[in-house]
């Protein structure tokens, strides 16, 4: 998993940057709505990029052949292992602090239900309200079921009309599941936590999500229920934002000004923005189709790893005095990393199986553009140098047609 998030990082980064810049840039002329929409070009565009190497072709006939002694050891362990653990550590230190600090939220507050009757809006059956002195704004938390939490001055800090602007905002977030989809987005930032530019767009896509719900719920209103809005807005720009929390905070300090921003230039949103915003997109999905890799053609280059890792010698097969071999089955794909194995034929059978499955998933080999199917390795496992030369199982193998 870790290969094929770092060789999707040049897509990502190119996709994530320009949904900055239209965020930061041009958003004011397509919308909230359409801008929070392009989002989904990155998910998007990582299936589209991922699509041909999931059915990429070509093998070569010649089988490749490594010994094992008792003692090898592999020079190499660290050259491929160090950048997983690291890469490991961070995703899981992330996911983590995002973790904390979205519970901190649940524990944080003191929650006194509300009675429905008490509230301006009509909320779901599924729905429940709350309110609380630790907070400052209106907020959205859970995922699964989502609760709306109110600061206890909320009928006096705004008037009804505000009132029910803002209830309405939350229950945009709530009908379109952004709790959830935050959970999401946050999983692929902890994957590329690496990447800067993915913290980035991290900020981005969060503003993208307000302003979102804020041109759903001033679509067709009046001026003055646009400078009520406003007013509401700047009433609760106190709190600080959650950076890495899932829960959608009405009142984050650090994008209002955007907010409020996007609420004087609605008029600069046009059709042929749009559609141009939409034409770039499509444009962006094709280029991403054209330049991914073509199935290959069939090749007869040998095939060699760049990082070999050695398999332990069983430690029951050792005690035995036992050589043996095990040929493999495997796919090469784009990245040099090794996929879908299997044990085509091994002798003794099942003693060196475990071993050899594992040090070979750990193999890279060289990238390339296409990748390979349907490789073949034999490893012969020997006590000492003395010990008979291994058999070519592969000889047996093709004989019998196993493989065709």
């Amino acid at each position: 998993m870790a290969s094929w998030i770092f060789t999707q990082q040049w897509l990502l980064t190119i996709v994530v940057a320009t949904l900055i810049l239209n965020e930061r840039s041009t958003s004011r002329y397509i919308g909230g709505t359409m801008s929070y929409a392009l989002w989904l070009l990155i998910p998007l565009a990582l299936v589209v990029n991922s699509f041909p190497q999931a059915f990429s072709s070509g093998s070569t006939a010649e089988i490749s052949r490594y010994i094992i002694s008792l003692n090898a050891q592999s020079a190499q362990v660290g050259e491929l292992i160090s950048w997983q653990v690291l890469w490991l550590i961070g995703a899981l230190t992330v996911g983590s602090l995002s973790v904390v600090s979205t519970l901190r939220n649940r524990f944080n507050h003191k929650l006194v239900p509300i009675s429905v009757a008490a509230l301006i809006v009509t909320l779901p059956k599924r729905l429940t309200a709350y309110h609380s002195d630790e907070v400052a704004g209106p907020m959205l938390i859970g995922v699964w079921s989502p609760k709306l939490v109110l600061p206890t001055n909320f009928n006096t800090l705004y008037n009804q009309q505000q009132q029910q602007l803002i209830l309405e905002h939350e229950l945009c977030h709530y009908q379109r599941r952004d709790n959830l989809v935050n959970v999401l987005v946050m999983i692929g930032l902890s994957c590329c936590w690496f990447n800067p530019i993915a913290w980035l767009g991290y900020r981005s896509f969060r503003k993208c999500q307000e302003i979102a719900c804020d041109t759903h719920v001033l679509n067709n209103k009046s001026l003055n229920e646009r400078i009520e809005y406003g007013r509401a807005l700047i009433n609760c720009a106190q709190s600080a934002q959650h950076r890495l929390c899932i829960d959608s905070n009405y009142s984050q300090r650090n994008i209002m000004f955007k907010r409020i921003s996007m609420l004087k230039s609605h008029r600069l949103v046009n059709r042929p923005a749009q559609a141009i915003a939409a034409m770039v997109a499509g444009l962006l999905i094709t280029s991403v189709a054209f330049a991914a890799p073509e199935p290959p053609t069939q090749t007869d280059d040998s095939v060699y790893p760049e990082i070999r890792i050695e398999p332990r010698y069983p430690i029951q097969a050792a005690k035995d005095l036992l050589n043996g071999s095990v040929v493999l089955k495997f796919d090469i794909m784009t990245d040099g990393s090794v996929m879908n194995i299997s044990v085509v034929k091994s002798v003794p059978q099942g003693i060196f199986d475990k071993e050899s499955r594992r040090a070979l998933k750990q193999w890279k080999y060289k990238a390339s553009a296409a990748g390979a199917t349907n490789q073949h390795v034999q490893l012969d496992f020997v006590m000492s140098n003395d010990s008979p030369k291994p058999k070519n199982l592969m000889a047996d193998i093709e004989r019998i047609k196993v493989n065709k």
